[in-house]
């Protein structure tokens, strides 16, 4: 079980309670925390995250499915990714990944859009 985040990111709260997610919705949770991470943005650990100014803006490399393929594949629960289609708007700065996965909790269908 995980503290469920509302769509901007602060904890959820109903009738004065924290809301508890699990299931599909905890791993996609998890997903989408896992791919708004970037690299470096923690303190603590600066070698954790998705490298985004390191690997992937302002690049050309054949590599940036594989750099977020392998970030979603770090999620717990996710078992194997079995379609995956990322797209990036460099004027609007919006990356938008949409994939599909096999997790421990059963299929997971994902498509959000971030501003990086």
């Amino acid at each position: 079980m995980d503290l469920k985040l509302d769509g901007n990111g602060d904890l959820a709260i109903e009738n004065n309670d924290l809301v508890l997610i699990s299931g599909l919705d905890a791993i996609a949770q998890d997903c989408r925390i896992k791919l708004k991470f970037f690299k470096g943005e923690w303190f603590l650990d600066t070698r954790i995250g998705v490298p985004y100014f390191q690997s992937i803006l302002g690049k050309k490399s054949n590599t940036v499915s594989a750099i977020l393929r392998k970030a979603i594949l770090e999620v717990p629960g996710i078992l194997s990714i079995t379609s995956f289609e990322p797209t990036y708007d460099s004027i609007e700065r919006e990356l938008r990944v949409s994939f599909r996965a096999d997790t421990t909790e059963g299929p997971l269908d994902f498509s959000e859009s971030f501003i990086i």
